[in-house]
């Protein structure tokens, strides 16, 4: 259609005011309208930093009215001592209507997010600023009422004496809504706790003050394993805190808008001459990943930082990737124990370059700089080798968060997967985030993971080798001891004489009873902590595991003894003690047992059963057995087989394949492939190089059959640590014998976990339930660490 202008009057296309009002329909949760707010106290802070400005006690303060106030007159003010504006200034920045250059990012007042925020929380905002050598406040009162009747954006200005002659700063005050008061009075915590997360890298370094109805907000900090502990995965150390520090090149900056440019607007002005306000500047990502000291399954993700504030908080957007077959999101983390433990890989990465929504809760994800920021932080292509190879990518994801996710995945108690069992864990995180000295660095949680090497080692009836996470190579003998140093002798003094120097056991101490047990005891981090149920008061536990002599009460040997002194207790028990030894019974369970006849001594009104089932519900919960947990077991388990099955039986790779075809197999396995792999069906049928990458979708029936079909390359160390040709003696009958038994010891396992994964076993019996948890806890000790 040709077009054509008249010489005719032109359409004044200025939106009516009520559009300020319809803002406010926006959805903007209040934390994100105050932080709105507080963003641009934070800017001109920013400012006067990059202008030498020296501000003395920099501070932001937030307040609202109290419910004494009439619902009238009830306002929200945002107050800070910064530079302030001249009242020129003041004026420009309060005038409304779209500017010619950024009409997306302003919309009058400072921008569209400062316009929706205020609209969103009432309908008057008062807006005033004063330098240090002005004589007064300065500003603006728009009332959206006032402005829509007259039809006009023109608002009248304010003037404020000063109490102080050389205070500056700036104020927003907003008349609120009836509703945002009542979120304000009821969320008061959400929103404090919010703004503590997002605004955490500035809290943390000091550079301004934040303050919400009198009290200061206080960083967040991530409850992370220490830079210094890592884990062996392949023969290689990895840290449990991966430093980030990439440039990923040059882009455009406007020095106005203080802000990177977006694709569209970079290519509006390519091959021109740069206005003064466009500089080029290096996009420099930086920042950590890092695991933390707990499982969860939504505290969790990823936070990005721009500017000094959180946009992104615990994204996961990054644990995953977009399929070049159908374009979903393909979820890779966390896979094993997803449903019903969650992850604990962590990170905080400064993305200044990235260009926001004007919500401030999300990147652009089309614009080139979040495509090159995902691949420093992940790299090309899927994060598990199974789904790598699955799409012909080569070798493993070496980037930052492929390290973490493939060397972390497994959360099995012990320093092999630097982990602890996890409600113990989030026990012990709580008292990190009430900021206890002790519980700030990693200690109590090292130690807890070294107990559970300890356990394994004593019921698989020797060492576990474990990575202690500050030494090259793995050792155990500072804290397993020696198999054979049992001490089944009568406590006396002297039974302790050789603990000195020994981790977790106290110097030589001859007073009490309790302090003759001390000396001859290892402090259990495992099983310190306070014991409660509902809310009655607690017992402060710390458990002590005997490692000399007997426990003897009036004479007779005993399994535990439990020593109170009002609200505080000492816990010993000896694990060589028959009660223990042999029966299915736990230190724990004894503990949890002798405190709840102390809670109902203590309280009559509280009977034993309530509270020995109030003390089970709160303090055995890593102990339930729940269908869902033990299916997840199962799929890491054959997960891991899987993932192994290539380098055991590439090498006979033809000989595997007649078996599952004579086997009456290949069917099911093909049509995997098809599904999840299909560029490997042709290399399946043909034989040709990375062919055996295939088996690492059979299905759980092919792997128990490969296993017994081809036990030579699975036992001996090399996948279980069961013998089978290492087995020989005189008699080749015999040594036949003992290999069938040896392989059948890992088949009757197997066939026990496949049974676990069919459908129906959300309807198993408790007995069956309790031997298949103790089938999966014994085969997770035979598979030999890679």
């Amino acid at each position: 259609m040709s077009k054509k202008t008249s010489g005719n009057q032109p359409v004044d296309i200025t939106p009516n005011p009520r559009i300020l009002r319809t803002l406010g329909e926006i959805p903007f949760e209040l934390w994100q309208c105050i932080a709105e707010i507080v963003d641009n106290s934070l800017d001109g802070f920013a400012a006067a930093r990059s202008d030498g400005t020296v501000i003395d006690d920099p501070r932001v303060d937030i307040h609202w009215s109290s419910e004494d106030v009439a619902a009238a007159e009830r306002y929200i003010t945002v107050a800070d001592n910064g530079p302030g504006m001249e009242p020129g200034d003041v004026r420009n920045a309060a005038r409304a209507g779209y500017s010619s250059n950024d009409p997306m990012h302003r919309l009058g007042l400072f921008g569209m997010g400062f316009n929706i925020a205020t609209a969103r929380m009432g309908d008057e905002t008062l807006f005033s600023s004063a330098t240090s050598d002005a004589e007064e406040w300065a500003g603006v009162q728009i009332n959206f009422d006032d402005l829509a009747k007259g039809g006009t954006f023109s608002a009248p200005s304010i003037q404020e004496s000063k109490k102080n002659p050389r205070e500056s700063g700036t104020r927003v005050s907003v008349r609120l809504k009836a509703d945002m008061f009542a979120g304000l009075r009821n969320k008061e915590g959400i929103i404090r706790r919010q703004l503590e997360k997002i605004y955490t890298p500035i809290l943390g370094r000091g550079e301004v003050s934040i303050h919400v109805q009198g009290k200061q907000l206080m960083p967040r900090r991530s409850c992370v394993w220490g830079e210094h502990r890592y884990v062996t995965r392949k023969g290689r150390q990895i840290h449990a805190v991966q430093k980030i520090d990439r440039d990923l090149g040059s882009a455009l900056f406007d020095t106005d808008r203080g802000r990177y440019l977006s694709d569209s607007e970079t290519m509006g002005i390519e091959g021109k001459e740069l206005p003064g306000h466009i500089v080029e500047r290096p996009r420099r990502l930086s920042g950590w990943l890092g695991v933390q000291r707990y499982c969860d399954t939504t505290d969790f993700g990823i936070d990005m930082v721009r500017n000094g504030r959180k946009i992104l908080i615990q994204d996961k957007s990054l644990f995953g990737y977009e399929s070049p077959e159908t374009g979903a999101f393909v979820h890779e983390y966390p896979m094993e124990h997803g449903s019903t433990t969650g992850g604990r890989i962590v990170g905080e990465l400064r993305v200044d370059y990235l260009v926001p929504t004007y919500q401030k809760n999300a990147f652009d994800k089309t614009d080139k700089s979040w495509r090159l920021t995902v691949d420093a932080v992940r790299g090309a292509g899927p994060l598990l080798p199974q789904k790598r190879k699955a799409l012909n990518y080569d070798g493993e994801n070496d980037s930052p968060l492929g390290l973490l996710v493939n060397a972390y995945r497994r959360i099995d108690a012990g320093t092999k997967c630097l982990a602890i069992p996890n409600a113990k864990a989030k026990e012990l995180a709580k008292k990190f985030e009430s900021g206890l000295s002790e519980f700030l660095d990693d200690d109590k949680w090292f130690k807890i993971a070294q107990e559970a090497d300890r356990e394994k080692s004593e019921k698989g009836g020797g060492k576990t080798p474990v990575n202690t996470g500050d030494k090259p190579s793995a050792s155990t003998g500072e804290y397993l001891g020696d198999a054979d140093d049992e001490d089944d002798s009568p406590s006396t003094e002297s039974s302790g004489a050789n603990t000195q120097g020994v981790p977790g056991v106290l110097p030589l101490r001859a007073t009490s009873k309790a302090d003759d047990l001390m000396r001859r005891s290892e402090k259990q981090e495992s099983l310190s902590g306070k014991y409660t149920f509902g809310r009655h008061p607690g017992i402060d536990v710390t458990g002590w595991r005997l490692t000399g002599g007997r426990i003897a009460i009036d004479g007779d040997r005993s399994p535990c003894i439990l020593l109170l002194d009002g609200v505080r207790a000492d816990f010993f028990y000896d694990l060589t003690h028959p009660i223990l030894h042999e029966y299915p019974l736990s230190p724990k369970q004894i503990l949890l047992h002798i405190l709840a006849e102390k809670f109902s001594i203590r309280d009559p009104e509280i009977s034993f059963q309530a509270a020995f089932l109030g003390l089970v519900g709160n303090h055995l919960a890593d102990e339930r057995i729940h269908p869902q947990v033990l299916q997840e077991r199962a799929h890491s388990i054959f997960a891991r087989i899987r993932e192994s099955m290539p380098g055991l039986l590439g090498h006979r790779f033809v000989a595997v394949k007649d078996k599952i075809k004579s086997a009456g197999m290949e069917e099911a396995l093909a049509s995997r492939l098809i599904q999840d792999a299909p560029h490997l069906m042709d290399l399946y049928q043909g034989g040709g190089k990375g062919a055996e990458q295939c088996l690492s979708f059979c299905d759980e029936s092919v792997v128990v059959l490969l296993v017994k079909s081809f036990p030579a390359e699975f036992l001996d160390g090399k996948f279980f640590d069961l013998p089978y040709e290492t087995l020989r003696i005189d008699d080749e009958s015999a040594t036949s014998r003992l290999r069938e038994q040896s392989l059948e010891q890992v088949l009757s396992y197997l066939s026990d976990v496949v049974s676990l994964l069919q459908v129906g076993a959300y309807a198993k019996p408790r007995e069956e339930l309790l031997r298949q948890l103790h089938t999966l806890t014994i085969l997770e000790r035979r598979i030999v660490e890679s």
